[in-house]
């Protein structure tokens, strides 16, 4: 019995469109199963073992958003976009991945959607939730900086989002990140500050993708910026020489990781 779950989308009335994409039919299977049973809005158009496949029925259907798994024989997920002009993409992607947790952080500094194997309701439901098919958003930046954020790991880079622009800074670029109730602060070096839509909490992952560090409830900073560390009054100096406020029960962690 369906449990037609629509109401997790964004757009109750219009149907989105999809593709499917992997080389396993399992997987394929899988993922319509549970799509079908859970969300009646995602109408299926077709599933594709592989990325040429995949081409022909985006060019003949034209959809609003394809499932793509990444690691497929021949040519990768990734590569589904190096055969469309950026102008015309006009399709979403949500990732479906057996990456590992740790490489997941690329997904999350890259501000992409994705989904893991083996599928799972929630995991779907979470993505989905996030979707806006009607936001005339290019986000083509952001899964160009996740293949590079996967294939060299040691220039990692983060999209944020503001208001009004999409960017893409490096991680080394980031000086510190600062809570403003619902938004966070990043200040930067190349892009000076920008205001995010999004909560601190949602970037405390960059703890373990990165040299940052939480050391207030109000703050997180790359450990790599920090110029001087003033213990009596529990404060940090940081290259810009903007002062950060310390936690008591953060300065011997950070003691610790800035020392080593």
């Amino acid at each position: 019995m369906a449990n037609n779950k629509a109401g997790y989308l964004r757009q109750p009335m219009q149907p989105i469109r999809s593709i499917i994409v992997d080389d396993e039919p399992n997987a394929r299977m899988a993922l319509r199963g549970v799509l079908e049973e859970n969300f009646s809005q995602v109408e299926i158009l077709c599933d594709c073992k592989n990325v040429p496949d995949a081409v022909k029925a985006i060019n003949k259907y034209k959809p609003d958003l394809i499932f793509l798994d990444i690691a497929m024989p021949g040519y990768s997920g990734f590569e589904l976009l190096d055969f469309f002009d950026e102008q015309h993409i006009s399709f979403k992607i949500i990732f479906v991945t057996a990456y590992s947790e740790h490489s997941l952080r690329a997904f999350e500094s890259s501000a992409v959607d994705y989904i893991l194997k083996p599928v799972r309701l929630e995991h779907i439901t979470r993505a989905l939730k996030k979707l806006n098919i009607e936001e005339p958003v290019d986000e083509t930046r952001q899964y160009k900086t996740l293949r590079d954020n996967l294939s060299n790991p040691l220039d990692k880079k983060i999209v944020l989002q503001t208001a009004e622009t999409i960017y893409v800074v490096r991680m080394e670029d980031v000086l510190y990140l600062q809570a403003e109730g619902s938004y966070t602060k990043f200040f930067t070096t190349t892009h000076g500050v920008l205001t995010i839509t999004k909560k601190l909490i949602d970037f405390e992952y960059l703890e373990e993708s990165g040299p940052f560090l939480r050391t207030h409830r109000s703050y997180i900073v790359n450990l790599n910026h920090i110029k001087r560390v003033d213990k009596k009054d529990f404060l940090l100096i940081m290259n810009n020489d903007a002062e950060v406020y310390l936690a008591q029960d953060k300065k011997n962690l950070l003691l610790e990781k800035i020392i080593r």
